[in-house]
């Protein structure tokens, strides 16, 4: 299980952290609700991410919102896209808010919930739609479902990514290729390795298949000297690695 590291989540997306969480809450968001066809949405869709969804009979829309600073500090910029949504989505009826920072606990005794969640819920049953909270908590334990493997390892791993795939890959060709020559250097001179009457016996063979057999790098891969668009081969040739 990948632990749900959310300083992990800030180096990898360095500046660029609301569009990944906006990406993970919509993965999310498809996955609780069994869609795997995706959700059409306008481009800078205002109160929520996508067009809503009809869901067990409930129209169903989904906000993200990543904050380097605390909840209370931004519950105007809730309430504000609490409003939008349901302004322009009037058949709205719930809303998930999905955030990366958890609810604080009310000071006061006797009271769970802080004073700025009472006020975001107060606006939600205000215009009409059910809230639901999607805070680290949630996130944490969706995460962790076998389903959600791939989501938790691509945003909270520091694995490599595809940059370091393509430089393994280049590495590991030229490994391949490098072994691949047709002179030797020696003793301060070069020996050329003269392969000409080998292709000419190839090239007028009057076999349909002509086999090569040689080991890894014994140069079973040879380059025509003549263009492709001239050359006549009489059959197919193949060459078969290890064989001595």
């Amino acid at each position: 299980m990948i632990d749900i590291n959310w300083n992990i989540f800030k180096v990898k997306f360095n500046e660029k952290e609301d569009k990944a969480f906006e990406r993970l809450a919509y993965l999310l968001f498809c996955t609780e609700h069994g869609i795997n066809t995706g959700i059409f949405r306008f481009k800078n869709q205002a109160g929520i991410e996508t067009e809503p969804i009809n869901y067990n009979d409930q129209i169903i829309g989904f906000q993200a919102k990543y904050y380097d600073t605390k909840l209370a500090d931004n519950k105007n910029d809730i309430i504000d896209a609490l409003e939008k949504a349901k302004r322009e989505n009037p058949d709205l009826n719930k809303i998930l808010l999905y955030t990366n920072q958890e609810l604080a606990e009310s000071t006061k005794k006797g009271v769970k919930k802080p004073q700025y969640q009472l006020d975001v819920e107060k606006k939600a049953k205000e215009i009409n739609v059910t809230l639901e909270w999607r805070v680290p908590s949630h996130l944490e334990q969706q995460l962790s479902l076998p389903v959600n493997h791939h989501l938790a390892e691509f945003f909270f791993s520091l694995g490599k990514n595809i940059i370091d795939f393509l430089d393994e890959l280049k590495a590991h060709a030229e490994n391949i290729l490098i072994p691949i020559q047709s002179s030797i250097p020696f003793a301060g001179t070069t020996i050329k390795i003269d392969r000409g009457k080998l292709l000419t016996d190839i090239e007028n063979t009057s076999s349909a298949v002509t086999i090569i057999g040689g080991t890894g790098g014994s140069g079973k891969t040879a380059k025509p000297n003549k263009p492709a668009s001239e050359k006549r081969w009489p059959g197919n040739t193949r060459g078969a690695s290890g064989w001595g």
